[in-house]
């Protein structure tokens, strides 16, 4: 395929107004809309390393700084490190003059070869844990302000409690119940003191003044002018960012990174709030046990070759359909007509499907294009096949077999370049514009879904549109 490497060449229009692959977009089967990662809610199911697969509590991965405890990634080249053990000879302890050998471990990157020893660090006698953490100079004042933000909030958290009721008239009970004794003494205990807050006085909190900016600046070290420059013993940029306490700017100052926790999240429609994907608890499992994915109920549309295009040309453009559902889907492309309203588009889908099974009832407005959307202008014009197509349903042991399916479809040739098992290639006729330097053309991809979780009232299948837009390719100067 032309565009197997290159999957955003093939574009859908999502319910939002953005246009995303296939790969990267969600179908609501109770919405019959399609969802990208924007207009879904994105809630964290588990959290756990990707090295030791180690499942790990909100509480504690807040604490940790959503970083393992026991997994280090490589300084250098941001790899995961491995434990080497070795053997030292060490003097022992009931003879000093006599060596004995002993297994020590150190963390080595299996691809830069960094290792502890290349900064010093020492060799543990234990596989697991010990090594040795750098201390940063402002983590006691980093503390302090956290600590004197969080007194800050629970301050005026209060004071909103006490503005929320004192506008009510309640009874005794009531405000004895909220204000009791023990309630005040537990908030008072567990509101932390500020670093900043005077001695013996919870309630208030001094407010902290801002730094002020000045004009003198550190210098530089003397021998910056003298010794030369050895660019194999500083650090890069990624290599500073990624120790944001230290960032340090010679390679003997790196020391190991813990790894970051990954997350399992669950995706959810906002409008209907039914689950998109759901991934299952184990880590270690790659399956989901709802994967709403667009690739799985949406026809698949991609490239079948590369054609060169020349300005005022007319030329074919092969295109690939494939149904990934297991019922017989019947497919029209209609003409992509931003700003046309209902009365145009219906009228231009009847003339499009005439004879057809599919319900121009249906057609809609597709979406209206912005002035600054440059990505949803049509650069070319477009021949659309006429009437419908009908895509088999997907059968997974259809490679498998040998007879040719296409006999049974009565095809117009000059549309239908070939028919395999599900799939089908569609022949278009694409002429660049004049001022068009890349080609980029659309349509409306109309076909009729079966819905498995319809209801016994509802209908089980319905047509759906959905706009795309396929990037051609460059035009060639003619």
């Amino acid at each position: 395929m032309a565009h197997l490497f290159q999957g955003d060449r093939i574009r859908l229009l999502c319910s939002c107004g953005l246009l995303k692959p296939i790969t990267a977009i969600y179908f609501c089967r109770h919405c019959l809309k399609l969802r990208c990662g924007n207009c879904v809610s994105h809630e964290v199911d588990t959290l756990f390393c990707p090295n030791c697969l180690e499942n790990m509590p909100s509480t504690e991965a807040r604490l940790k700084k959503n970083r393992c405890a026991n997994c280090f990634d490589c300084p250098s080249c941001g790899h995961t490190l491995s434990t080497r053990a070795t053997s030292i000879q060490t003097p022992s302890p009931e003879d000093p003059s006599k060596t004995v050998a002993r297994k020590v471990y150190y963390l080595a990157c299996t691809s830069c070869r960094w290792t502890t020893r290349d900064v010093g660090l020492k060799d543990q006698t234990v596989a697991t844990g010990g090594w040795v953490e750098q201390d940063n100079e402002h983590y006691k004042h980093l503390q302090s302000l956290l600590e004197h933000y969080r007194s800050v909030a629970q301050q005026e958290k209060l004071e909103r409690e006490k503005k929320r009721f004192s506008h009510r008239k309640s009874s005794y009970l009531s405000l004895s119940d909220k204000y009791s004794l023990p309630s005040i003494l537990g908030r008072k205990s567990l509101t932390p003191l500020s670093p900043f807050a005077h001695k013996g006085d919870v309630s208030q909190t001094s407010e902290m003044t801002p730094l002020e900016a000045t004009a003198e600046v550190e210098g530089l070290p003397e021998d910056i002018f003298t010794e030369e420059v050895v660019l194999s013993s500083v650090t890069t940029m990624e290599q500073r960012l990624s120790s944001p306490e230290w960032q340090p700017e010679k390679t003997a100052d790196l020391y190991p990174l813990h790894k970051h926790i990954l997350v399992k999240r669950s995706l959810r429609c906002r409008h209907c709030e039914h689950n998109l994907s759901k991934p299952e608890y184990n880590p270690s499992s790659i399956k989901f046990k709802i994967q709403l994915g667009a690739f799985y109920h949406v026809p698949e549309v991609r490239m079948v070759r590369q054609v060169e295009l020349k300005t005022g040309v007319e030329t074919g453009v092969q295109l690939s359909l494939c149904n990934p559902t297991p019922h017989d889907m019947t497919v029209a492309l209609l003409p992509f007509v931003p700003e046309a309203s209902e009365v145009s588009l219906q009228k231009a889908g009847e003339e499009s499907v005439e004879g057809s099974s599919l319900n121009t009832s249906s057609l809609v407005r597709v979406v209206e294009i912005p002035p600054e959307r440059t990505d949803l202008k049509l650069t070319a014009d477009v021949a659309l096949p006429q009437g419908q197509l009908i895509l088999a349903a997907r059968d997974d042991t259809a490679e498998y077999d040998d007879q040719d399916s296409s006999p049974n479809y009565k095809d117009d040739p000059q549309v239908v370049a070939w028919r395999r098992a599900n799939k089908v290639g569609v022949n278009l006729l694409v002429t660049p514009k004049p001022d068009a330097t890349y080609v980029r053309v659309g349509f409306v991809l109309r076909y009729d879904y079966t819905n498995t979780v319809a209801t016994a009232t509802e209908s089980r299948t319905v047509t759906l549109n959905i706009p795309v837009m396929v990037d051609v390719g460059p035009v060639t100067q003619s």
